[in-house]
């Protein structure tokens, strides 16, 4: 087994063409077919190496072979994140189902000492037994089609669900128009408002010193992906317009199979609609006429993800490092904080916190 350490900008052809046959060879041998996910491809880690200078990839051969991937940043000699750091949903390396790496090793390849990471899937288990804690990235399975999706649905979440979208969507159209909804538009001026209104979710929620649309390699990234039209990765974005009025929109990007729900916006003038989830029901609806089986939602608990998943991927979250001393102290003062969080002492001082603010 082989390591070598390349500059994103140096991926050649055939780097490209292995790397595909690679992750197509393990897309239904490995991680419940998770390989399929937009960010394993290598696109992605293509346009992030256009917008930051730090985007490596470290490449493992072996008897003349490419056997596995894996992009990251090297942020300093001491640290490396994943490719597209915060942005990046599904992490870790692109590799043969068999395949267990010694991480020390691995580390000193990269030429780091500490990668942290918290969107790798648990089937990994090199990475597994660094973790600190799992979490899910909730999915909506399409495989039959849209009326199967409902069954699911019906069976395991809330029958009741596509009901109150459809009337969602019959009193929004009385009050404003007809309802328009395009899957895959080009429209310019909706991008735009999806990202200003993302830009004011971020403000009104966690401070506009937050706000990563304001970053310009994010700002970079995404209008790539928005551009991108390769066989297996295109970027997407669907939109709704209430007679001539934009509701909400959706950017995200899809591989063959897979629709990455990833920005989600709606106007709030039209919040008693719920438009954001009318939204998210008409890409279940057509998403069976672009070859898409599943969509996933991403990590993280949020209602609306509860309400329309009928599946998960299980990830998890933690460090390595050399020595691994480093990781072990992490971990252990990530224990003492979820432990006070949890506590009597730690909810009498948000309380507090919520009293003083």
């Amino acid at each position: 087994m082989k390591f070598s350490l390349i500059q994103a900008s140096e991926l050649d052809p055939e780097v490209l063409r292995q790397w595909l046959a690679l992750r197509h060879s393990n897309v239904t041998s490995v991680t419940n077919g998770t390989y399929d996910s937009p960010y394993y491809h290598p696109a992605f880690t293509v346009i992030v190496g256009h917008a930051r200078a730090d985007a490596r990839v470290l490449l493992c051969e072996e008897n003349n072979r490419l056997t596995g991937v894996w992009p990251f940043h090297a942020l300093n000699a001491f640290r490396a994140v994943s490719i597209g750091g915060f942005l990046s949903d599904y992490q870790g390396p692109i590799r043969q189902p068999s395949s267990e790496w010694e991480m020390s090793r691995v580390l000193a390849a990269m030429q780091c000492r500490h990668f942290g990471f918290n969107h790798v899937p648990v089937e990994f288990p090199d990475f597994k037994s660094h973790a600190w804690i799992e979490s899910q990235s909730h999915i909506l399975d399409l495989t039959g089609g849209y009326d199967a999706y409902v069954q699911r649905l019906s069976e395991k979440r809330d029958a009741s669900l596509m009901k109150k979208v459809a009337t969602n969507e019959r009193k929004l159209a009385k009050k404003y128009g007809e309802l328009r909804f395009d899957m895959q538009s080009s429209d310019l001026g909706d991008y735009q408002a999806l990202l200003k209104g993302k830009s004011q979710q971020f403000e009104r929620t966690v401070g506009a010193a937050h706000d990563i649309f304001r970053l310009d390699w994010v700002r970079q990234v995404l209008e790539e992906i928005r551009l991108a039209k390769e066989p297996g990765f295109t970027g997407m974005l669907s939109t709704l317009h209430a007679g001539d009025r934009l509701v909400a929109a959706h950017f995200g990007m899809r591989s063959e199979k897979v629709l990455h729900y990833w920005f989600p916006w709606y106007d709030t003038t039209y919040a008693e609609f719920s438009p954001g989830l009318v939204i998210l029901a008409q890409c279940a609806k057509h998403a069976a006429q672009l070859g898409l089986t599943s969509i996933d939602l991403g990590r993280g608990d949020q209602a609306y993800k509860l309400r329309f998943a009928t599946g998960a991927n299980a990830l998890c979250e933690g460090a390595i490092s050399s020595p691994a001393m480093i990781a072990m102290a992490q971990a252990g003062v990530y224990r003492s904080k979820q432990f006070l969080k949890q506590s009597s002492l730690g909810q009498q001082l948000r309380k507090l916190r919520q009293a003083a603010g």
